[in-house]
Parts: structure tokens; sequence; C-alpha cells
């Protein structure tokens, strides 16, 4: 037994000193201290011209994280700084001028903080001669006087680089719904809307333990990379689920699961980015495809699932 413990002493020990080293990045040069890069937040603005969509909504957005790419004067190759959640500030174990410093806009991927990614649809951030001082904190972007908050802008790809494949934001100058009945459309609310005026309502009374609610339109399209943005608030679990077709004869339809969403009830509205891409090579990327929501009632309460700004989009 002394043995044992002696042994497995010496591995952990071995392993923190193994992981010490492969974390840290030695300092440049005779650089001792290092320098700082601040940036509270990041928005999404639409673009002058070719701008996916006309509406509003479709701009709202919650990145919460960031990753750096810095290419220093002299280097012979980039430094990746790392990935880092927002609000952050981030030692650079180097100073001088960076010949350019990218930021990569980083969302919870199925809204589950350990998955997060670099959310493709939104073009990166290139500052260019970003200069960086041992001891001082150089500050990004531009600085929000009323928030007291620094913060860059970055867009949606172009038209010409994405293709929405459908959209809904509930508003009164739209023409019509992608969903079933089921989804009342409210469109006189705006203190209860996320954004605009209005937003789809779902509300299930005590009795009804689950509640379907389907996008109607049926999806073909020649790649595989399809993402689901939309914002919602529910008192009960909220599940996205994909209906496709099997590698069989027959062609019988089968439904899968994307992505279960907790209650939010008292916590607001949320943002989430739903990868359709993986479930749907569960299918072997046939085609078409639907999308459709199971809301679960399963404490018997008279509940509400409210969504707004949903959009599907691919390249």
């Amino acid at each position: 037994m002394y043995c044992k413990r002696n042994i497995f002493r010496l591995l952990l020990a071995m392993a923190v000193t193994t992981l010490a080293f492969s974390s840290c990045k030695k300092f440049q040069g005779d650089v001792t201290v290092p320098a700082y890069i601040h940036l509270d937040r990041i928005d999404v603005v639409p673009q002058a011209q070719n701008a996916p969509s006309p509406e509003p909504g479709f701009y709202n957005s919650e990145i919460d994280a960031v990753q750096f790419i810095a290419y220093f004067e002299g280097d012979a190759a980039e430094t990746n700084l790392g990935s880092f959640q927002l609000p952050c500030t981030v030692p650079v174990l180097n100073q001088g001028s960076m010949k350019y410093l990218r930021v990569y806009p980083v969302v919870k991927q199925n809204g589950v903080s350990s998955t997060r990614i670099y959310y493709i649809y939104y073009n990166y951030i290139e500052l260019k001669n970003v200069s960086v001082t041992s001891d001082s904190v150089t500050n990004l972007g531009s600085f929000d006087s009323g928030k007291q908050q620094w913060y860059l802008q970055t867009n949606y790809k172009t038209r010409s680089q994405m293709r929405v494949l459908s959209e809904d934001y509930f508003e009164p100058t739209s023409f019509s719904s992608h969903f079933d009945s089921t989804v009342v459309w409210v469109s006189d609310d705006p203190e209860g809307a996320c954004t605009g005026q209005g937003y789809g309502l779902v509300h299930l009374p005590d009795t009804v333990s689950v509640q379907n609610f389907y996008i109607n339109d049926e999806f073909d399209i020649p790649n595989s990379t399809v993402y689901m943005e939309m914002n919602y608030q529910t008192d009960v679990t909220l599940y996205v689920n994909m209906i496709g077709f099997e590698l069989n004869s027959d062609r019988h339809a089968t439904s899968k699961g994307v992505a279960a969403l907790r209650p939010t009830t008292g916590k607001g509205w949320r943002k989430v980015y739903i990868n359709l891409t993986r479930t749907w090579s569960q299918f072997n990327y046939n085609q078409p495809f639907t999308v459709y929501f199971q809301a679960a009632n399963t404490e018997g309460i008279d509940a509400n699932v409210k969504i707004d700004n949903v959009k599907i989009l691919s390249y």
C-alpha cells in the first residue's frame, strides 16, 4: 500500500509538472512583465452593402467569448493568444507592435459552455498595428461611455457568402410565419418581445404534458453546414429535433434530437446557436429535412414558450 501511494504521488507530480510546462509560453526576449489587451464586448451590426437581411432582429447576438490571433513584427509565424470569455483582460508575453491582431467571435454551440466555437457566419475582426507595452493595458475598439465598455463590431457574412434558408421575426411588417398554427403570432407587445414589436407564443395549460410545433419549411440544400439561431424564453424544457430520411429502401422518415434548452423562467430572453449539421449527418445528409420543437411540461404547470428572431443559415 505504501509503495502504491508513492507511485501515485510521483505520477501526480509528473502530470502537474508536464501541465505547467505545456501550458506556459516563454517570455519573448528580455520581457519579464506581460503587456495586456482588454475587450468588453463584440456587437453584430449590418454591413453597408450586401447585408443578408434588412430586419433589425437578424443582428441580435450573444458573443460571449473571443479568440485572439496575433502576428508580431519580426516573428516567423502567428501567435495564438488563446480564447477568453468576455469581458477579458489578456496577458501578452511580448511587447512592441503587432502587424495585425485578429479577433474571432466565439459563441456557445447549442447553448453549452463547454462547446464554445468560432461562429463561421460572423466575420473575424482584424486590427492593424496594435502596440502593446509591458505592464500596461491596451484597450481594443471604441469606448461606450454609456455602458463604460470597450467594444468591437463585426458583421455576418454577405448574401453572396451565405444563405438564409428561413427567418421569422414576428413583426407587424412581416407577411407570414414559417411556423405552424400552434405558434400564436403576438405582433403588438414590444415590452414582451426580444426585439421589435412581436414574438411567437406557445401556451401549455397545466393539463398538457407535451406540445409539438413545427417549422413548415422542408430544407433541400447542397451544403452540409447548417445552423439555426433563435431567441427564446421557456417555462419548460424545450427540445429541438429534426425529421429526416434514413438510408433505406422505403424512405421512412425518422426523428432525432438536436438540443435540449432548459427553462429560463425569470431570466429573460436567451440566445442560442444550434448546430443542425451533426444531426443531419446521422441522416447521411439525405434531403429534405424539417425542424420541430417539443415543449415538455413534466411538472404540470401553466407554461409559456416564447420565440423570436428565428433563422436557419447555410453556406
